[in-house]
């Protein structure tokens, strides 16, 4: 008995002897520290470690949304800058704006929905859905330019009216509220993607520098046209005009960033021996969150 008791007593005493040790320990804190062209290399490319395993064995669907996206909107701010007589605000494009546009970007929207890329599957999606409904309104099938024009039959009419195609030379013979309706609706569709893309540029601020002006740049694009159609609403034909072309400098100022984030993500899936910066932004968000 005795025994029996020294030994339990032992037992005790050599786990009391352990749980001493163990509180004595101490955490020591580790940190990993990554350089700019690290971080860089996180934010162009998919993020794979909170992702599934199919996410480690498919390639960057991004460039394949960015080259719909430059194929579309070049030509279209050649446009609407009525560069070498070009006119009708895009009407010519309505089959690269469906097929290089719309569909490119939706299925580059579903293909990051699948690898965890949520940003990246939004902004696709989105503007992948705006480029379906701009081209739309173009197609004789949705009959949605026909009631525009002086006859509310003619497709074609309706495509050359003020309402639609900003065509300043002539006036057609509809009602004037009809008209302005028309600029009005176009408006608020424009002011609403403005909304949205100033959501998009603040969030890529915490990336870098390149997705931030293309955003800022596209806001520009919506703000202007709105403008646009307002004044065109008005009767101002002059301002509404510069508001237009404005509007295509602006878009073609983001078609060429986008040129140089394809070329980018490009180069850097093959490898190649020349990273280009895209001023990585976010350094400054970890600053301020050590502060």
């Amino acid at each position: 008995m005795d025994s029996d008791i020294s030994q339990n007593g032992g037992t005790k005493a050599t786990f009391q002897n352990k749980e001493s040790t163990l509180n004595g320990l101490t955490t020591v804190p580790t940190s990993v520290t990554l350089s700019s062209e690290q971080f860089e290399r996180l934010y162009l490319t998919p993020m794979t470690v909170r992702q599934s395993p199919l996410a480690k064995k498919v390639g960057n669907p991004t460039p394949l949304a960015l080259g719909g996206f430059v194929i579309t909107t070049t030509p279209i701010s050649c446009c609407l800058m009525a560069w070498r007589g070009a006119s009708g605000n895009g009407v010519a494009f309505i089959g690269p704006i469906i097929f290089l546009g719309g569909l490119l970007l939706l299925i580059t929207s579903i293909l990051e929905f699948i690898i965890g890329n949520t940003f990246p599957c939004v902004v696709f999606g989105t503007i992948g859905g705006f480029w379906f409904a701009f081209a739309a309104t173009m197609i004789p099938a949705f009959n949605a330019a026909a009631p525009y024009s002086s006859s509310t039959t003619d497709t074609a009419a309706g495509l050359a009216s003020e309402g639609f195609m900003n065509t300043y030379g002539k006036r057609n013979q509809m009602p004037s509220n009809l008209r302005n309706c028309s600029l009005m609706t176009l408006a608020f569709l424009f002011i609403t993607m403005a909304v949205l893309t100033l959501i998009f540029m603040i969030c890529a601020t915490r990336i870098n520098v390149v997705y931030t002006l293309i955003f800022l740049s596209l806001l520009l694009v919506f703000l202007l046209l709105s403008s646009a159609y307002w004044q065109l609403g008005q009767g101002n034909a002059a301002i509404g005009d510069r508001c237009v072309k404005g509007a295509g400098a602006s878009l073609f100022v983001a078609s060429l960033l986008g040129f140089y984030l394809l070329i980018v993500q490009l180069f850097e899936s093959i490898g190649f021996p020349c990273p280009l910066p895209v001023g990585d932004l976010t350094p400054l968000w970890t600053r301020n969150q050590d502060k």
